[in-house]
Parts: structure tokens; sequence; C-alpha cells
């Protein structure tokens, strides 16, 4: 009877979290790069570029990639599926030209849900530009609670992947 009142105390804890905690969320992380706008813009627009700087992509070695579209335009797709990677793909749906990629990104494994990121880029001083890669959308409830856990590992990864971006640009 203790064991089960204790069980129900916890459920009621936990749906009580979910409708406190907020369900829209937006990370960032930036980095400057030591290269004109120009420049980092037109490589950033390539998807098939992330192969080169991306820390998710690099994990998963054996995923397979699949491309729909021309490269760096509006409505490319990239799939991937892969034991580490899960299932997913990412479509450009707008392009500011040398300003901002807005990117819809669809996961189907190991959960479903869709988010938007988009990369933006801006003149700091002639030959220095400010990359900013920010993933933003909603978690479905009790999905919530379980983002925020995911945070610092999602941010770590951002910087890192923009790291290796410094450092392919700048080399």
């Amino acid at each position: 009877m203790i064991v089960l009142t204790i069980i129900e105390c916890i459920v009621a804890i936990i749906l009580v979290l979910a409708f406190i905690v907020p369900t829209a969320f937006e990370h960032k992380a930036e980095i400057v790069i030591n290269k004109t706008k120009n420049e980092v813009f037109e490589y950033l627009k390539s998807l098939k570029n992330q192969n080169n700087w991306s820390v998710w992509n690099k994990t998963d070695p054996n995923m397979k990639q699949e491309f729909t579209g021309t490269d760096a335009t509006v409505g490319f797709i990239s799939y991937w599926e892969g034991k580490k990677a899960g299932k997913g793909a990412q479509e450009i749906k707008k392009i500011i030209d040398g300003e901002r990629i807005d990117v819809e990104l669809r996961f189907e494994k190991p959960f479903k849900t869709t988010n938007k990121v988009y990369f933006a880029t801006t003149t700091v001083e002639e030959n220095k530009t400010k990359v900013e890669w920010v993933m933003y959308g909603n978690s479905k409830r009790p999905f919530n609670l379980i983002f925020p856990l995911m945070v610092g590992s999602l941010l770590k990864d951002f910087n890192k992947g923009l790291a290796n971006l410094k450092a392919i640009l700048e080399n």
C-alpha cells in the first residue's frame, strides 16, 4: 500500500512538472572565424560540407546518406540513417544570401520530432565573421522534462562542431 502511494506521488510530481517546464526551447552557440563573411557563408550553406565539420556525422562513419535537390539551395534535403546517428533528414527552407540559412531538422529515430535550425553570419571586422548556430522548437509533454537534461551535451556538440568549422576554414 505504501509503495503504491509512493508511485502515485512520483507520477503526480512528473505530471505537474511536465506542465510547469516550458515546451518551447532555443539553444545557441557561436564562434568567430578569421575569414570573410562571404567565404564562411558560401561554405556553411552547403549541407554536404557538414560531413567535414559536424560532430554527429563523424560519430557514425557507416551512416548511410542520400541527397535530393541541389546542395546550398532552398529545397535541398540531406537524409541519414545509422546505428548511432539514428534516422532523419534536414531540408534547407530559406536562404538570406550572405546572412542566414534556415533548415528544418526532422528526426524519425530514436524518437520522432521536428526542430528548426539556422546558421547566421555577421561581420565582426574585416576578415572576421561570427557564426551563430541556433536550434529551436517545442518539446511535447512529458519529453519537455528530458530535453533540459540533454542541453549540456547538445551545446558541447555545437561548440565542437563550430570549432571544427573554424579549423577547416582557417587552414
